[in-house]
C-alpha cells in the first residue's frame, strides 16, 4: 500500500466513526481507594512566575482514574504493565449491560450466557466492559462517597469463563471488578492469574452499542503493577444505535 493510500485509509477510519472517550479526566480530588495515593499536581514553571513556559509535577498511584491492572498487581511473578503487549487493549469491545445488578451484588455466569444467547458468543481477544451504571456516581471529593461504596461486581465463575475464553481484558465502570466488601478478590486472582488485565473506572459506556472497536494505551511504568489508561471506542456510523 502506498503512503498516500495508507493515509487516506486512516483518515477514512477516523472520519467514518464516532469516537467515544472512555477515560475520566485526571484531576485533583478524584475518587480513590483509601489506601492508594491521591492525585496531585504542582506547578513548577509558569508564565505567571516570569518563566517562558508552564509545566507541572504530577503525583498519583499507578491505579488512578481509568486504569489498567497488570497481572503483577496481584500475582507475584505476573507480567508488569511495561511488558504488556501494546496490542493488549486493541480489539472488539463488548459492552455488557449490568445496570440491574444490585449494590454489592454479582453479575453471574448465567447472565453472561444469557447475554451471549442474545448477542452472540464472547470471542478470544474481546475486550469485555461491564456497564453497571456506576460512573454516574463519579464525583470529586468530598462528594464521591456513593461511588466509593456498595458497587457491584463479577462473580468468580464468570471470571473463570472469560479466562477460559482467553479474552484480552475485562473492564468495568466501578472502582473494582470485585464487588464492594469482597475480601477474596477472586476476579483479580482468576483473571490476572491467567494473564488477563483488568480495567477499572471506565466512563461513557452508555454511549456505546454492544459491539465497538476499542483502543487503550497504558503508560510503560518500569515494573509497574498498573497504569492510568487512555481508552477510546470507535463506532461505525451504521452501528450508532444500540444493538437490539
Amino acid at each position: 500500500m502506498t503512503e498516500s493510500k495508507y493515509i487516506t485509509l486512516m483518515e477514512n477510519i477516523r472520519d467514518s466513526c464516532t469516537i467515544v472517550d472512555l477515560s475520566h479526566v485526571m484531576e485533583e480530588h478524584m475518587p480513590a481507594w483509601p489506601t492508594q495515593a491521591r492525585y496531585g499536581s504542582t506547578v513548577y514553571e509558569s508564565y505567571d512566575f516570569g518563566d517562558p513556559a508552564i509545566h507541572s509535577a504530577i503525583y498519583m498511584s499507578e491505579h488512578t482514574g481509568t486504569h489498567i491492572d497488570a497481572p503483577k498487581h496481584f500475582i507475584r511473578n505476573g507480567c508488569p504493565v511495561d511488558k504488556l503487549d501494546i496490542k493488549t487493549v486493541m480489539g472488539r469491545g463488548v459492552t455488557i449491560p449490568a445496570e440491574n445488578c444490585k449494590p454489592c451484588g454479582l453479575f453471574t455466569l448465567d447472565q453472561v450466557q444469557q447475554f451471549e444467547h442474545t448477542y452472540g458468543a464472547i470471542r478470544r481477544g474481546d475486550i469485555i466492559m461491564f456497564h453497571f451504571g456506576w460512573d454516574k456516581k463519579w464525583a470529586l471529593q468530598p462528594d464521591c462517597a456513593d461511588f466509593l461504596r456498595d458497587w457491584p461486581g463479577l462473580d468468580g465463575a464468570a471470571a473463570t469463563y472469560f479466562a477460559d475464553r482467553r479474552v484480552a481484558a475485562v473492564g468495568c465502570d466501578t472502582l473494582s471488578l470485585d464487588a464492594f466488601g469482597a475480601d477474596d478478590n477472586v476476579c483479580h486472582k482468576i483473571l490476572l492469574g491467567s494473564g488477563i488485565p483488568i480495567i477499572e473506572n471506565i466512563c461513557n459506556l452508555p454511549e456505546l452499542p454492544v459491539f465497538s472497536y476499542v483502543v487503550g494505551l497504558p503508560n510503560k511504568f518500569k515494573g509497574g503493577s498498573g497504569s492510568p489508561i487512555r481508552m477510546a471506542a470507535f463506532i461505525q456510523q451504521e452501528n450508532q444505535k444500540k444493538d437490539t
